[in-house]
């Protein structure tokens, strides 16, 4: 069999692995439970998950971890030093017949989506590293970047606001307990959300998530996010400010991550060229914004995020991505391997790649 490439992306609420050729075409894919060592049933819980989905990657695809040329595991939770060390010994226990794997946070995985001519998919020395900085927003958001050197950053732990689709609903949930209270204006998602959950009122719905006998999962409660958005769409004013307020923090996360990884910030000249001391500033930086909340059409929080980014990252290029993070993560891999990564491998992934309710949270 010829060589082939492996990448995987796992998160809160799932884990997909997806393999494919030198060319870009997918032979094999597959996916499980939370991959997330934070966010699982517990660390070895989130191992099995990523296993599982690897070794039913390879089934499907007819293969052996020793048809694997190069990896890219990018993985939720993988936030600090022993995060990476605790993964790397895990792997090397679990699929021993992996070549040395890379290893990084989910983050990671969308900075090569934003298509060909986008971060990773261009012709010069930026696109061969993968240079740019990706914002997802899934059930949680991650940020990172990778800069124009090859020095990489994750926001991580650093992010300090309520993010991602759970993140809006917990903000939601604490503005319907502030309404009840009367500490809060009342808003429409009081009767959004006690339908969605089941509640009969907003008491029972605090209950609901704070028993000692209850609870709602990351899953479901990131799934109530169509709620608020929708709120905010028909223009309730409680539901709008959380919107806006997410967009803006990830707008200014964005910044911080390009400027950390060693990026120009500011205004880039249409012409490329910084006026002030006449050095060519390039084209900007590539900010690919990905997972469901950013990528719903019409989505609020993107608008949020795009109205801000002229504000506080002028040198920013947005673009929605046009693969899932799981396909960036494969494009990582065939980088490693010193695939080319020209035009034609990205629309060949593309065109193979799994079903889109395959993918869904």
């Amino acid at each position: 069999m010829e060589p082939l490439h492996l990448g995987v992306d796992a998160g809160n609420s799932k884990t997909v692995a997806l393999l494919c050729d030198e060319d870009g075409r997918v032979v094999g894919y597959a996916r499980s439970g939370n991959g997330d060592i934070y966010g699982a049933e517990s660390a070895a819980a989130a191992v099995d998950a990523v296993v599982a989905a690897v070794k039913d990657a390879l089934t499907t695809a007819g293969a052996r971890e020793g048809d694997v040329r190069a990896s890219a595991f990018r993985l939720a939770g993988v936030d600090w030093p022993e995060d990476h060390a605790y993964w790397m010994d895990a792997l090397a226990r679990r699929l021993p017949a992996l070549r040395t794997p890379s290893v990084l946070n989910d983050g990671f995985a969308a900075i090569r989506c934003g298509g060909p001519g986008g971060a990773g998919v261009a012709g010069d020395a930026v696109g061969a590293i993968g240079a740019g900085v990706a914002v997802i927003g899934g059930t949680g958001s991650a940020v990172a970047g990778r800069g124009p050197t090859g020095t990489e950053w994750s926001m991580s732990f650093w992010i300090q606001d309520a993010h991602g689709a759970s993140g809006l609903v917990g903000s939601a949930l604490r503005a319907v307990y502030r309404a009840e209270l009367d500490l809060g204006p009342a808003t429409a998602l009081t009767a959004r959300l006690l339908a969605f959950f089941g509640a009969t009122d907003v008491e029972a719905l605090l209950h609901s998530f704070t028993g000692r006998e209850t609870g709602h999962g990351w899953a479901r409660q990131a799934a109530a996010a169509r709620e608020v958005v929708a709120a905010a769409v028909e223009g309730d004013e409680v539901a709008a400010a959380l919107v806006l307020d997410q967009g803006r923090h990830l707008a200014d996360y964005a910044r911080v991550t390009a400027r950390r990884v060693g990026f120009a910030v500011d205004a880039v000249p249409a012409d490329g060229v910084d006026d002030a001391d006449g050095v060519d500033a390039g084209p900007g930086v590539p900010v690919v914004l990905a997972g469901p909340v950013l990528c719903a059409a019409g989505s609020p929080v993107t608008a949020a995020l795009l109205d801000a980014l002229p504000r506080v990252f002028p040198a920013a290029r947005p673009r929605l991505a046009t693969l899932p993070p799981v396909s960036g993560a494969v494009l990582d891999a065939l980088a490693d391997a010193g695939v080319g990564l020209v035009p034609a491998v990205y629309e060949r992934l593309r065109d193979t790649a799994p079903p889109p309710a395959f993918l869904a949270t």
